[in-house]
C-alpha cells in the first residue's frame, strides 16, 4: 500500500470549490423544480455551512503553529467551536421560525457540505486506487 500524503492547503482548496459548485447546482436546479422557500432554504443553507466551516478552519490554523504544536489555549479552541454552533443554531431556528426558509430545502443546503467532503474522499481514493493499480 503506498503511503498517502495530503497537502492540506489543497484539499482544503479543493472542497470548498466541491461546496460552490455543489451549493449552484442544488440553486439552479431548486429554481427550475421547486418552490421559493425551498430555493432560499438551499441557498442559506448552503451558504451557512460554506461560512462554518471557513470560520472552523480559521480557528484550526491560529490554534496551531506550523509544526503542529498548539499555540492557543485549549478551552479557546473549544469555546470558540461551541458559540459558533450556537450562532449557527441561533440562525437556523431564526430562519425556519420565522418561515424565510423551507425546513427541507435548508436541510439540502446544509448537506453540500457533506457531499463536498464525500466526493473529494471518492476522488482521493480513486487517484490512490490507480496509482496502487499502476
Amino acid at each position: 500500500m503506498l503511503p498517502v500524503d495530503l497537502d492540506w492547503k489543497a484539499a482544503y482548496r479543493e472542497i470548498r470549490l466541491i461546496n460552490w459548485i455543489t451549493l449552484l447546482v442544488f440553486s439552479l436546479l431548486s429554481i427550475v423544480f421547486f418552490d421559493p422557500a425551498s430555493t432560499a432554504g438551499i441557498i442559506f443553507g448552503g451558504l451557512i455551512i460554506i461560512a462554518n466551516l471557513g470560520l472552523l478552519q480559521h480557528t484550526i490554523r491560529r490554534a496551531f503553529a506550523g509544526d503542529g504544536t498548539m499555540t492557543r489555549s485549549r478551552w479557546s479552541v473549544v469555546l470558540k467551536y461551541f458559540f459558533r454552533l450556537l450562532a449557527l443554531a441561533a440562525v437556523l431556528f431564526a430562519l425556519v421560525a420565522w418561515e424565510w426558509v423551507n425546513p427541507v430545502g435548508l436541510a439540502v443546503g446544509l448537506s453540500t457540505l457533506f457531499i463536498s467532503i464525500v466526493g473529494f474522499g471518492i476522488k482521493r481514493a480513486c487517484k490512490i486506487y490507480i496509482r496502487e493499480a499502476v
